[in-house]
């Protein structure tokens, strides 16, 4: 966590916040975790016509949501359950609607993490738990993906973090809040646990088949269909986004606030080059 308190990385690292302005109910919630097929799912949501379905991708898409989605982050895990069953009934359905109020539908992680709250704070919407049958399979795919998000070593990328801000909310949310609390301190160490605690947390919680869908992508389009109701569409089911494509998309996402970064760096390396000289004269 930053040694930083939260008003001053507002202040120093702020980004634009999000519409909260909800112009359509939210219709889907598939909260099965990143590399269940998310990618492929949100595409087929598209298909059918739930525009937007929000993906982990848009979190880190301009205009940047980490800040906002820091901030449920935040209410989550330091605020105290007010109900019998544990749910965090304070973060309610305005509070989401300042990350998600532009869509009708969520998936990735963004919907894992928040999953019961989620569930509890959008009634009417259907769930999808998508799943990977092949738990070790999961493993390796998340380890070759979201494993860049898993560890926050001081580096070359660490040092350029703190000179933008779209940057320095990618590690802050994602590297040093939401992937360790999600998984319980360490993807590496507990993914897998996580995963099948994290299904059948999604089970447990008693939705009637008219709700909750559990499904994978090698089930195709006809139970995801006949669950929302939509005709089967002519074309193939969307292909999915493989690790090697994932990383290169990451890298072309991230190029320009790494480019930003390293001018900031310049240019604060330059200033405070300037004022250490003019002390040296003025001293001398």
């Amino acid at each position: 966590m930053s040694f930083l308190p939260d008003r001053l990385l507002h202040w120093v690292y702020g980004l634009p916040a999000p519409s909260t302005k909800r112009h359509e109910p939210m219709q889907v919630l598939a909260v099965g975790i990143s590399r269940s097929g998310t990618d492929s799912l949100r595409e087929a949501l598209h298909i059918l016509g739930y525009k937007h379905t929000y993906h982990g991708f848009d979190s880190i898409l301009p205009p940047s949501s980490l800040e906002a989605t820091y901030r449920l982050l935040q209410k989550k895990y330091t605020t105290s359950p007010t109900s019998s069953q544990g749910t965090n009934m304070k973060l309610t359905t305005s509070d989401f609607d300042t990350v998600f109020g532009h869509c009708v539908g969520i998936s990735d992680l963004p919907a894992a993490e928040f999953a019961p709250e989620l569930i509890a704070a959008y009634p009417e919407a259907k769930v999808i738990l998508n799943t990977r049958r092949d738990l070790d399979a999961w493993y390796r795919s998340m380890e070759q993906t979201m494993g860049y998000f898993d560890a926050n070593p001081v580096d070359w990328d660490w040092v350029k973090s703190w000179f933008d801000a779209d940057l320095f909310w990618t590690r802050h949310a994602m590297c040093r809040t939401l992937m360790p609390r999600f998984f319980r301190g360490s993807f590496r160490s507990n993914g897998k646990w996580v995963y099948e605690g994290h299904v059948a947390m999604v089970r447990g919680l008693g939705l009637g088949e008219d709700r909750l869908l559990e499904w994978s992508v090698e089930d195709g389009w006809e139970p995801l269909c006949k669950f929302l109701g939509k005709e089967v569409p002519s074309r193939e089911f969307p292909s999915g986004n493989p690790p090697r494509e994932w990383v290169e998309r990451i890298a072309r996402t991230m190029e320009g606030h790494h480019r930003r970064a390293v001018r900031n760096l310049v240019v604060f390396g330059a200033v405070v080059g300037v004022v250490v000289a003019m002390l040296v004269v003025y001293v001398v």
